[in-house]
């Protein structure tokens, strides 16, 4: 099996075959890629083009898990809102259950480095003070089939959050970024 695939959506079904990683799919809106690991189940679109007389796709994302409880995602923005001084890093991994980690890291005003724990499911990282955007660091570290978030201006009530193309997947109102290809950003 081919690690790529490449699929036409039509009305009988789909024409092609999917890839071991990834698969890049035609559809009536466009251009799309799908992805799926133990975790995750991720769909985001790559071009938007009008093909008539195939069906539309949508935006997907699952966790094979459910949600993530909205306290961990609670808990994470505390831990950050309290040291706003410094970047911090925390990841929701799965493990049996949902779990916050905060690895052993090295944090500063703009840098933070750390080891992506096992079971890896959600990634958030801080900007401190700073404005919650995707710096060119921050997508050369996030490489992969990932769910990242950023928070940024944490010294104020209500911090900014900057993700990608889908809604949110934790109980309380956290927006996400799947990672899989380089990306359009919303914010």
């Amino acid at each position: 099996m081919n690690i790529a695939g490449y699929i036409a959506r039509v009305p009988g079904g789909d024409i092609g075959t999917r890839g071991s990683a990834y698969t890049y799919i035609m559809a009536g809106n466009g251009l799309w890629l799908e992805a799926e690991n133990p975790l995750l189940e991720a769909r985001i679109q790559l071009a938007s083009l009008p093909v008539r007389g195939l069906p539309l796709l949508k935006p997907r994302l699952e966790l094979r898990h459910g949600k993530v409880p909205g306290q961990l995602a609670a808990r994470a923005l505390s831990a950050m809102s309290a040291s706003s001084d410094r970047e911090m890093y925390a990841a929701i991994t799965w493990d049996g259950e949902y779990r916050l980690v905060l690895p052993p890291q090295e944090r500063g005003e703009t840098h933070v480095t750390y080891e992506v724990p096992p079971g890896h499911v959600v990634g958030i990282h801080s900007h401190g003070r700073m404005g919650a955007y995707f710096s060119t660091l921050d997508n050369l570290d996030d490489q992969g089939f990932q769910v990242e978030v950023v928070v940024g201006k944490l010294d104020r009530l209500a911090p900014a959050v900057r993700w990608t193309g889908f809604e949110p997947i934790a109980e309380v109102q956290l927006p996400i970024r799947i990672i899989i290809v380089r990306r359009k950003e919303y914010s």
